[in-house]
């Protein structure tokens, strides 16, 4: 298989990524606490998500490739925070599916994921990971933006990942939107996700029309399809 299309597929991969994580949080509870762990829709909307993220994963690896060349140090130390933050998002999501379910119906283990119990979000001892976890998509973000492959907005959207949720968050909790953190689809948290992969469906959608330019030797730039 020829690299042209790996690439493309992995462009695909983005573009389906970005529409099964929008289906994931459309189902998805308004919350992650005790009461929210009974609802019928806890288990498929975390599956449908755990199907979204392993679409990214390999799209964002193509991503990375393309442009690894002019990304530079920042854009492999990003992509390599990336990956973590993916893992993490594995775990979480398969703990939320499958453990925290079935903890929530045990009246004896119940306090281990309830209010500040030991095994909230997968546990306590993650809280080491939580930093890196938090910046690996802007900083990816800005990589992308510096490599100058992708459209800018590729770059752009996953660094305003951040100040978009926590401008949501202060519109719901204290602002004229609190009825908005009523429905699972337009949480502040959802709002996250909907940056970072809107961002990386662009760069997908690059990828899969060939429209990705590569930087020659001559230091003339040609298209992917003219390459392949």
């Amino acid at each position: 298989m020829s690299s042209a299309t790996l690439f493309r597929l992995s462009g695909l991969a983005l573009l389906i990524a970005v529409v099964i994580q929008f289906a994931g949080w459309a189902i998805h509870p308004a919350g992650e606490e005790l009461h929210h762990l009974h609802s019928a829709a806890q288990v498929p909307s975390h599956v449908i998500m755990i199907v979204s993220w392993s679409f990214a994963l390999f799209g964002l690896i193509g991503m990375y490739v393309r442009q690894a060349g002019r990304a530079g140090k920042l854009g492999l130390a990003s992509f390599v925070l990336v990956m973590l933050s993916v893992a993490y998002h594995f775990y979480l999501l398969i703990f939320e599916a499958l453990v925290a379910p079935i903890l929530a119906e045990d009246a004896a283990a119940r306090h281990l994921i309830d209010g500040g119990g030991t095994l909230v979000h997968g546990g306590e001892a993650l809280m080491i990971v939580t930093l890196p976890v938090v910046i690996a998509f802007p900083l990816f973000g800005v990589a992308t933006l510096r490599a100058g492959v992708f459209p800018r907005l590729a770059g752009w959207l996953p660094i305003a990942s951040l100040p978009a949720i926590v401008l949501m968050t202060v519109l719901v909790e204290v602002g004229p939107l609190g009825a908005l953190g009523d429905q699972g689809i337009t949480t502040p948290i959802a709002v996250l996700y909907y940056a970072i992969f809107a961002g990386y469906a662009l760069a997908g959608h690059a990828l899969w029309t060939e429209r990705v330019p590569v930087r020659q030797p001559a230091d003339t730039i040609v298209t992917a399809s003219a390459t392949a």
